[in-house]
């Protein structure tokens, strides 16, 4: 590997100042772009672990719901342990019912 940058290096020394510039520049563009795909993909990666957890989350609170239904709780107690609504724990229970 060191033979091949060394070989690299002394091509690049042999070319003309303005093409030695034009060739930096260009290095220095795929660095970035690099950086900018890398930057892109973190984000990308940490936002859906973000949106899949909440989901998690959600189906978790409703499977809850579901169970303190199926033994009777109330639906106002359900809504004030799990934070849903009257209206989101009616759906639940329509869609296990329907």
């Amino acid at each position: 590997k060191g033979l091949k940058e060394a070989q690299e290096k002394l091509s690049i020394m042999k070319l003309p100042e303005d093409e030695q510039k034009a060739y930096e520049h260009y290095k220095d563009d795929l660095r970035y772009q690099a950086s900018m795909f890398e930057s892109s993909f973190g984000d990308g990666y940490y936002e859906g672990k973000a949106i899949g957890m909440e989901q998690g989350i959600q189906q978790t609170t409703k499977t809850i719901a579901l169970k303190l239904l199926q033994k009777g709780e109330n639906k106002e107690n359900i809504a004030d342990i799990t934070g849903l609504s009257i209206a989101d724990i009616d759906r639940i229970l329509e869609s296990t019912i329907g």
